[in-house]
């Protein structure tokens, strides 16, 4: 190997550093909450509490009733922190305790993260369960 004269420390250096594979392949980061504190779905007047957030998508733990697969809706999501976010979205699907909603309009990425900071203020030893 030939040494630069000018710069003699930017040699080519073998190293064993790789990147992570991620665990995750999600698209957009989700958020779940604990059980005592949450969102809240309205929509047509009957309100339903959520279980997980991101941009693009809500799992709904309960609720008045459910809404049948393939339903549109409109309606006014409530984060914990107390902000109001206009949903507009599809039920993508229905698991037993939950459904599965897929957003066209939703909270921000800048909303879910600002959510995520309050309820780790809120809940400073609270991890999610895998």
């Amino acid at each position: 190997m030939v040494r630069s004269r000018i710069c003699p420390y930017l040699e080519r250096v073998a190293t064993t550093y790789r990147i992570p594979k991620l665990s995750s392949r999600r698209e957009y980061f989700r958020l779940p909450y604990p059980v005592s504190i949450g969102a809240v779905l309205v929509v047509d007047g009957a309100n339903y509490k959520v279980g997980e957030i991101s941009e693009r998508g809500l799992r709904i733990i309960s609720g008045v009733g459910r809404i049948p697969v393939d339903a549109h809706f409109e309606g006014t999501l409530t984060l914990a922190m107390g902000l109001n976010c206009p949903v507009k979205g599809t039920v993508l699907r229905i698991d037993e305790d939950a459904f599965i909603v897929g957003l066209e309009r939703g909270p921000s990425s800048y909303d879910v993260i600002r959510e995520q900071r309050f309820v780790s203020r809120m809940f400073p030893d609270w991890k999610p369960t895998a």
